[in-house]
């Protein structure tokens, strides 16, 4: 049977961040047969996200279900088994297995495709919290009126990718930093982090959590 084939629209864009970031596309043997999957693992804090945007994106485009579930070591877990779905997503170069690199696909190089694909990313990778720093004497610990928002990755090429696309949208981040084979950029500015979560339109994560 031929891969699955389907308009790249926002919503797969975004989809195809999140699996980028936070998925994986898998094949393995099972009671003697070939399984490909298609797999996200998260925070019991997502299942919303997972549940209303995720798993409906696949499932209203290809005659697939998914299944969700939360698992007893606190995680949530989003598969779909299907070798049509997995070479659909490895046709566009994302990598099988562990990922060692990964890059932007070139199908989602048009403006409205690159926002949802690092919309999806910031959704797997990023995080907004209070900015702060050592305690000193004179001054708290941290700063209730200043955010930072974060993107991190160990996938160079991809936030090589990520970094430029954003500065291509009119965006300001911090320099690209590498530490222990981990890459980094933020935004600091405060007016620039209004302007990402405007212009990205994260659909959670756009505030600190404070459970």
């Amino acid at each position: 049977m031929r891969p699955f084939s389907s308009t790249i629209d926002t919503g797969l864009a975004e989809f195809i961040g999140v699996l980028i970031g936070d998925g994986c596309i898998s094949r393995f043997i099972y009671r003697g047969r070939i399984i490909f999957e298609v797999a996200f693992t998260g925070s019991p804090s997502e299942l919303g996200y997972y549940r209303t945007s995720l798993k409906p994106q696949i499932e209203h485009r290809f005659p697939i279900k998914g299944r969700l579930r939360v698992r007893n070591d606190n995680t949530i877990r989003l598969h779909f088994r299907s070798k049509r779905l997995a070479e659909f997503f490895l046709s566009m170069g994302i990598p099988l297995g562990k990922k060692k690199d990964a890059s932007i696909p070139l199908c989602l190089r048009r403006r409205s495709l690159v926002t949802a694909f690092v919309r999806g990313f910031y959704h797997a990778e990023g995080s907004i919290y209070y900015r702060y720093s050592k305690r000193y004497r004179y001054h708290a610990k941290h700063y209730s009126n200043l955010l930072v928002v974060q993107l991190r990755c160990k996938l160079r090429t991809l936030m090589l990718q990520i970094h430029t696309a954003v500065i291509g949208l009119g965006l300001k981040p911090t320099r690209l930093e590498t530490k222990d084979g981990v890459y980094t950029f933020r935004f600091t500015d405060q007016t620039q982090i209004r302007r990402f979560l405007e212009v990205i339109g994260p659909r959670y994560k756009k505030s600190p959590r404070t459970e």
